[in-house]
């Protein structure tokens, strides 16, 4: 009998338990908050515990960062495969507001700063192959509007990253920072950016400085 009760009583603290306590530490503290300690206490478990289910902090921080990446990615791809770069960058919002918390603990955090020690080769494996997905993607995206961008690559690139994900990244900060559900303005700034940044504009005037237009 008291073997089953300890048997009962392990299987209470599931693998996905520790993660989301990883997951609301980091988000509320940055990094350095989740410790094994903290963890276990957040979940109310033994620290003795977590190794039953991850082999180290890192294991449990790679296993968080893969289960955010893969939500995120999900939202985005679709649209970045379909040449959709505005669809694409207002998934970073829309999935900012349906997974708060998983936002706050990816777009605040650098990987280098969750995944400082080493990684379980295997986790490491499946955070290098999620990454590379993600990058498949965006090449997908800017190979399908070669034919539009008459921009050289380098430059047509930096301007795709930066409105794809380094500029609603940038306008989610501060509403992330403060724990706050995103505001839909955000998403007619970044239709305005959009519009204002893309390189498929054929009809655009440039005004000289001496106030001739140019085509």
């Amino acid at each position: 009998m008291p073997i089953l009760i300890g048997m009962v009583r392990l299987a209470r603290f599931s693998a996905d338990v520790f993660v989301e306590a990883t997951l609301a530490l980091v988000a509320e503290g940055g990094p350095s908050a989740a410790s094994m300690a903290a963890i276990a206490r957040k979940v109310g478990a033994p620290t003795g515990s977590i190794y039953h289910r991850f082999e180290s902090r890192c294991a449990i921080l790679a296993t968080a960062w893969l289960e955010c990446h893969e939500s995120f990615a999900e939202a985005l791809t679709p649209a970045l495969r379909a040449g959709q770069g505005l669809a694409a960058a207002l998934s970073v919002t829309s999935w900012a507001r349906d997974h708060r918390r998983r936002a706050r603990f990816l777009l605040l955090n650098e990987i280098e700063a969750l995944l400082e020690d080493p990684v379980p080769e295997p986790l490491h494996r499946r955070v290098q192959q999620q990454q590379a997905a993600l990058d498949e993607a965006f090449a997908a995206y800017l190979a399908s509007q070669q034919a539009k961008d008459r921009a050289a690559p380098p430059e047509a690139m930096a301007r795709a990253k930066f409105l794809i994900f380094d500029g609603p990244i940038a306008l989610l900060r501060p509403h992330l920072l403060a724990d706050s559900s995103p505001p839909s303005f955000l998403d007619e700034m970044i239709t305005d950016m959009h519009r204002g940044l893309d390189g498929d504009k054929p009809d655009r005037k440039i005004e000289t400085g001496n106030g001739r237009r140019v085509a």
